[in-house]
């Protein structure tokens, strides 16, 4: 879980996915909606992200809301190691799938 200092307060952030890769970053104040006609948290910042991960969206939605300025400091914890697995895979995947046309293009000359 990760926690921000926004106005002071240290609050919890939600991470939530919007589309394919599109993930919305809310600042959760800990207090509730005043409109709201269910008992429902306050979100008095959200940030819109484009990221392949969950923590990918939350790393980088709170380094940029740390540059504007909006919150003052932030805790994450550290990427799952499943995660970082699953792309040096991809990274590994793409460069084999790569490889083999090079080759090709090398004997056709």
């Amino acid at each position: 879980m990760a926690t921000v200092t926004w106005e002071g307060k240290e609050c919890n952030v939600r991470v939530d996915s919007d589309l394919e890769s599109n993930w919305s970053v809310s600042i959760l104040s800990g207090e509730f909606d005043p409109v709201s006609l269910i008992r429902r948290p306050a979100a008095p910042i959200i940030i819109k992200v484009r990221a392949k991960s969950r923590w990918l969206a939350l790393d980088t939605g709170l380094r940029a809301l740390k540059a504007q300025g909006k919150i003052t400091d932030y805790k994450i914890e550290p990427r799952p190691a499943e995660e970082i697995a699953a792309e040096e895979a991809e990274k590994a995947k793409k460069k084999a799938g790569r490889a083999p046309v090079a080759e090709e293009e090398e004997s056709d000359a």
